[in-house]
């Protein structure tokens, strides 16, 4: 059952985030686009296969939903939005690793979590490496680039776009991690209800994609115009950005469902660091698939983030 589990998320969210970094190559500035479409996608599905169209009876009441609504759907937003701050794509995917060290110092301060030395041993290490990558991929003087989605002549603050992206990406894994705590607590109040929370979370969420609905028109637009899709020589008239965006979903439902299965029979430690280790695999794909450069420095801090999320992994015991 749990070898199932761990091997269903690390298909759906290795697929996800790779399908993310092609089509960002294909519809400039779509990753809300992107979101917004998984949300209708897993919020359709829980309609029709979980909630029966609002004919099954709550488990948890609607209300309680609120805060994980509002903390889920701001984490989602800063990670899109830290992209367009001048962020290596495969810095976001090992930054995000840090994570670890946030749950861990979160479950320490909020849950009065004690861990062993191995284990703190283990998460310094793993940000010790994320430090390496992310010093490794700052250029000086280049913060508006190709890589940003911000515009040169508009951007005035005296702070370089990579340290605002940095910022966000910070401010989203403090929230990722206590999200993954407050979950707990959810769970020991309400159960286990892990199919009735997505469909919810999603559900709820959707509304809120009105306050970036002026950037994801032009990438709706986008996405209309790109070729059709050709498969085996038949024409499907639609166009190939929306295929990819479906499949995008299916792998997003998959690392999704997978996500919510895991925080219902374990920590949230643990779900953190079967994630982490699809961050190993999304990276090599970012590297050797989408051939984005890396040097030395950046095979030394991603060596040093998936060493420790190793030693974490056998090491873990609370006491």
């Amino acid at each position: 059952m749990a070898a199932a589990v761990i091997s269903t998320t690390l298909f759906g969210c290795v697929g996800c985030q790779a399908g993310i970094e092609y089509l960002q190559t294909y519809v400039k500035n779509s990753l809300n686009l992107i979101t917004f479409s998984s949300f209708i996608f897993t919020a359709t599905y829980g309609l029709i296969f979980h909630s029966k169209f609002f004919t099954v009876p709550n488990q948890i009441p609607i209300r309680s939903y609120a805060k994980i609504v509002a903390i889920f759907f701001t984490v989602n937003m800063a990670n899109n939005l830290a992209l367009k701050f001048a962020i290596y794509f495969p810095l976001f995917i090992i930054f995000k690793s840090g994570t670890l060290l946030t749950n861990m110092t979160m479950g320490w301060i909020i849950r009065s979590y004690r861990y062993n030395l191995k284990q703190i041993i283990a998460v310094v290490v793993v940000t010790a490496g994320i430090v390496i990558f992310t010093l490794a991929s700052y250029e000086p003087g280049a913060d508006i680039n190709i890589r940003s989605g911000i515009d040169s002549n508009s951007w005035l603050i005296p702070v370089p776009p990579f340290v605002v992206g940095i910022a966000l990406l910070s401010f989203s894994l403090i929230l990722s991690a206590y999200l993954g705590l407050y979950q707990e607590t959810f769970y020991q109040k309400h159960g286990k209800h892990n199919e009735e929370m997505m469909f919810y979370v999603h559900f709820l969420s959707i509304p809120a994609f009105a306050l970036v609905g002026d950037e994801m028109t032009p990438a709706f637009h986008a996405a209309n115009e790109t070729p059709s899709f050709v498969v085996a020589g038949i024409d499907t008239i639609i166009p190939s950005a929306w295929i990819y965006i479906f499949a995008i979903c299916l792998f997003q439902f998959g690392c999704t469902k997978g996500v919510y299965m895991l925080s219902a029979v374990t920590t949230s430690l643990n779900v953190t660091m079967v994630l982490t280790l699809r961050k190993f695999f999304s990276l090599l794909i970012s590297f050797f698939v989408f051939e984005n450069a890396f040097n030395m420095f950046h095979i030394i801090g991603a060596a040093f983030v998936f060493i420790g999320t190793f030693l974490f992994s056998v090491s873990f015991s609370r006491f």
